[in-house]
């Protein structure tokens, strides 16, 4: 989860093709861990992988929670992106800035909706803020 100095938070619109799940659908950035990685590397790898942002401090990445979705376990961190443009990105149609509340209502792959729960951003201002 990525986040901006006004509490906004960054999401990428899938792209609308047939043979991807969940197409044309708000999510967030992520992916696979390669052999040996921690799930912390992992999501920093996959975030500069997919998007301009560089993480130079990991200590600034936070752990926010475990999530379950189905079958799938993923470790979801936070990271507070301190410039006031939206980064440039390489997978999805496009990104873009959303208030929490407003994110909460939007279609989201995955059932990552959930993420918007109040106690959930209260844990995220937490750690960032």
């Amino acid at each position: 989860m990525v986040f901006n100095k006004n509490g906004q938070v960054l999401l990428q619109k899938r792209d609308n093709i047939p043979n991807i799940k969940e197409p044309g659908k708000w999510d967030f950035w992520g992916g696979h861990c390669e052999k040996g990685e921690t799930p912390k590397i992992c999501a920093i790898r996959e975030l500069e992988e997919e998007t301009s942002i560089r993480i130079k401090d990991s200590s600034k990445f936070k752990f926010i929670m475990i999530r379950r979705f189905g079958n799938t376990e993923e470790s979801v961190f936070a990271h507070l992106f301190e410039f006031e443009y939206k980064p440039q990105v390489y997978e999805g149609e496009r990104s873009e800035w959303f208030d929490p509340e407003e994110a909460r209502k939007l279609s989201m792959a995955f059932g990552a909706e959930i993420l918007f729960k109040k106690e959930t951003i209260e844990k995220v201002k937490e750690n960032l803020f």
